[in-house]
């Protein structure tokens, strides 16, 4: 009798695919909800689960590039201890025994954690994130460890591809994240957000990406880029799984400096509130005069689903600092990230790898973090007093409105090859720390079936206003069904 033996088997009709289970169904390709359903169920075994899932990974990763560490030993002992708990009724909730990876900023205890960098390449934790032991005391099955930009820095990820185009970026820095999920090579993730690193590859992946409030999830155990800028956030497939993922991950950590002394509440519990009569603010069409068509295109339409819904929608204008906040958010990033990574740029500056490997052999990060060096307390401090304006009127434009829409990305997935990061308003809600959370909101004409996201930002520690409006417009639309054919 195997250990699997108390799971009867599901009814859910088989898919063809790379990674179907032992009995006929196609696992991977389950939501965090669905297979959590089963798993408690006993419809379903972990183990089952966590294998096909290193079977899909096994078949696709190859094409996609999602990971830079498949743990997959410690996956399937992690898998076969969450069985043998809840066969002796001991099931500790929605995230027991669901397979799940970690950006590789994220500290993992005797699994390597690199940043995607040289220098750490040989880097063992001997210990974990707190992200990392909340998720795993809640049952979570760690797969592996996803690929980034090296130390985060940068809007793609090289090496990843897009599971909708393989000749086309994730997005970054979480790319490794969404692309996984995108590939129903996971079924959560993790990501990093200082500028936009979680929305960005949830939006042009297909998937859903949260950006919590400022001090809602702690950064302890986390390679960072700024530590006044830097977010931590789940990755998901539907809403309602990044609700799950982000009630395990939130709370206050005394290990954390800037985390917050908030109740955490119920995020799954609170998704089904009615939407209606919520008031939604909406930028100017001249915001998005630049943007791709099509993204234009898409944006308009979610707004008339909500409006459908029975909210009020209102045109609003971002505040007069904007522009100034923008170079603000650019100087306290880079003086930041100049303090964190002046222990390697002493000693170890010819370790930085290149921009581009097909371009010129400089480092973007090392550039970055010599120029931050260069800057003066006082910029840096100037800097921040344009944040305190920042924020000061963003509070003014969120007083009268209950979320704002944007769309999450200018375009849709850029080419592998291009350099440049597509950021224009995720940025701001890195500075001023609001709740922000991309839900795919469409797909792209011209090039055909990229997908494109909406952004829906809120006022701060209204993260359950964020997703309940999100999972609002999941349920009335289908663009969250649709898989790539990869």
């Amino acid at each position: 009798m195997t250990e699997s033996s108390s799971f009867i088997p599901s009814q859910v009709p088989s898919q063809a695919g790379p990674a179907a289970g032992p009995r006929g169904i196609d696992l991977p390709s389950l939501t965090l909800v669905e297979a959590a359903r089963r798993i408690q169920q006993r419809q379903l075994s972990p183990v089952e689960l966590t294998q096909a899932v290193l079977d899909r990974i096994t078949a696709l990763e190859p094409k996609v590039g999602a990971f830079i560490t498949v743990a997959a030993e410690q996956a399937l002992e992690a898998s076969r201890a969450a069985e043998r708990e809840i066969q002796q009724g001991n099931y500790r909730g929605p995230l027991h025994g669901i397979p799940v990876g970690y950006k590789d900023t994220y500290y993992t205890r005797g699994i390597p954690t690199t940043a995607a960098a040289a220098m750490l390449k040989n880097f063992v934790p001997n210990f974990d994130a707190t992200i990392v032991r909340r998720l795993q005391d809640a049952g979570a099955v760690l797969i592996g460890k996803t690929r980034l930009p090296e130390f985060s820095f940068g809007g793609v990820t090289p090496g990843t591809h897009n599971p909708w185009d393989l000749s086309r970026n994730p997005g970054g820095s979480s790319g490794g994240s969404g692309a996984a999920l995108a590939a129903s090579m996971l079924l959560g993730a993790t990501g990093g957000d200082t500028s936009g690193s979680i929305r960005i590859p949830a939006g042009i992946c297909g998937v859903v990406g949260h950006k919590p409030t400022f001090g809602v999830v702690s950064r302890y155990g986390v390679v960072p880029i700024s530590w006044t800028l830097d977010h931590l956030g789940p990755l998901a497939k539907r809403v309602e799984d990044c609700a799950i993922l982000l009630k395990a991950m939130a709370g206050y950590d005394p290990n954390d400096r800037y985390s917050a002394r908030a109740p955490v509440p119920d995020y799954p519990g609170l998704l089904r509130r009615d939407v209606r009569g919520m008031r939604l603010g909406i930028l100017p069409v001249s915001a998005m005069e630049d943007f791709h068509s099509d993204t234009r295109n898409a944006f308009a339409s979610a707004v008339q689903v909500m409006e459908g819904l029975g909210a009020e929608i209102r045109e609003v204008s971002l505040p007069p600092s904007t522009e100034v906040a923008r170079r603000a958010h650019t100087l306290i990033r880079i003086s930041e990230a100049a303090a964190y990574h002046r222990q390697f740029l002493r000693t170890r500056a010819d370790e930085y790898g290149p921009e581009n490997k097909s371009g010129p052999q400089v480092s973007q990060v090392r550039t970055t973090v010599e120029a931050g060096s260069l800057l003066t307390a006082s910029q840096y401090l100037r800097a921040q007093q344009v944040r305190k304006v920042f924020l000061r009127e963003m509070l003014q434009v969120f007083e009268p409105l209950d979320a704002l829409l944007t769309p999450s990305t200018p375009t849709p997935a850029i080419e592998v090859e291009n350099p440049h990061p597509i950021i224009v308003f995720q940025s701001l809600f890195n500075l001023c720390g609001f709740p922000a959370v991309s839900v795919p909101s469409g797909f792209s004409t011209s090039p055909p079936g990229l997908p494109i996201g909406l952004q829906i930002c809120a006022a701060p520690f209204q993260d359950a206003v964020v997703l309940a409006l999100a999972h609002a417009y999941e349920s009335a639309t289908d663009w969250h069904n649709r898989q790539p054919d990869i």
